[in-house]
């Protein structure tokens, strides 16, 4: 046998035995295994699960939103987990497990819930109906916007205009309503004469289209324009803040001051979120109270708080208390007398 047959059949020999073995590791194996698994615990119960997240109608599910099942892997594998899908939701995870016994395997949700109510999970449609409960909360509402609602404020010390003194005002939701940047901004009309424009974006932010100032009060003797910004964050902690978008304003002459022209903006910090307020004898739920610095920077200098105020929003009614520092002491309280949400 020459060289070269020799080597041929050395070569064929060493891919032989690489076949084979890669045959052998196959074999084994097997080229995709799924594992197997059930979702009883020891006693032969549903295993326990833990829900994670709050679930609120109309609120996109996020990665705070998630569910830990315990499962009993029999066999190694791939593996598929997933809930069905109820109320606009579902749960799902996949992956590969190397060993058995029992895992806790975190289930992702998805989608947007529809309705405030429970629903009962059922995961990979078992036949012991193996699963959990889901409860989604009611949407929180801190803007009634249905036509016709009514409001009534009282100013304390009396505000005064160019009638005398002014004692109380109301606010009507009226037939005007205007869209801007996508939002749908209804009109909030006032017996003084003022317009004001709110919308409601997503579940939790809460818009104005108007000055940076305080609620139904104005402190500027001129503002050059409009401006778009979050007056309410519904989902913030204690401490959150944020602030509107600067315009030019003029200041001074309505306090008796030599008018100064510059540029304003409003810090908005969140003082208390959902904790009971009492205003007027009686107390309200879910109160989220607001504080608002009102900012102003004079051309060519820098900026300073000009006042500060609190504004208290109670759910499915909207602001029912306002508390103004005026410049060189005292306040303007605004609470609300009445209300009437169709």
């Amino acid at each position: 046998m020459n060289k070269s047959l020799q080597y041929i059949l050395g070569i064929c020999l060493l891919l032989f035995a690489f076949v084979a073995c890669q045959k052998e590791t196959s074999f084994e194996f097997g080229p995709n295994p799924i594992a197997s698994y059930s979702f009883l615990d020891a006693t032969g119960n549903c295993a326990s699960n833990t829900i994670n997240g709050f679930f609120q109608m109309d609120s996109v599910l996020t990665d705070s939103n998630y569910v830990v099942i315990n499962v009993q892997f029999n066999s190694v594998g791939k593996y598929l987990i997933s809930s069905d899908t109820l109320n606009g939701m579902w749960f799902v995870d996949s992956g590969f497990v190397t060993t058995t016994g029992p895992k806790q395997i975190k289930l992702k949700g998805a989608g947007t819930p529809i309705l405030p109510i429970t629903n009962g999970f059922v995961l990979n449609q078992n036949t012991n109906g193996c699963g959990f409960n889901i409860t989604v909360l009611p949407a929180d509402n801190y803007l009634p916007k249905t036509l016709s609602s009514t409001w009534s404020f009282q100013y304390k010390p009396a505000l005064i205009g160019s009638s005398g003194n002014i004692d109380s005002f109301a606010v009507i939701v009226s037939l005007s309503s205007i869209t801007y940047n996508g939002k749908d901004y209804a009109e909030f009309a006032t017996t003084l004469g003022d317009n004001y424009y709110f919308a409601k974006e997503g579940v939790y932010n809460y818009w104005e289209y108007g000055y940076p100032d305080f609620d139904y009060a104005g402190i500027f003797d001129k503002v050059d324009d409009f401006v778009e910004y979050i007056y309410l964050k519904a989902n913030q902690p204690a401490g959150s803040t944020w602030e509107s978008p600067a315009i030019g304003a003029t200041y001074g002459a309505a306090f008796g001051l030599t008018p100064i022209v510059g540029t304003t903006k409003s810090v908005f910090t969140v003082i208390n979120a959902k904790k009971p307020y009492t205003i007027a004898g009686k107390t309200f739920s879910n109160v989220i109270t607001v504080k608002r610095d009102i900012m102003f920077k004079p051309t060519g200098g820098t900026y300073v708080k000009l006042m500060d105020g609190t504004a208290m929003y109670a759910k499915d009614i909207g602001l029912i208390d306002q508390i103004i520092n005026l410049p060189g002491g005292g306040t303007e309280n605004i609470p609300i007398l009445r209300w009437d949400i169709k």
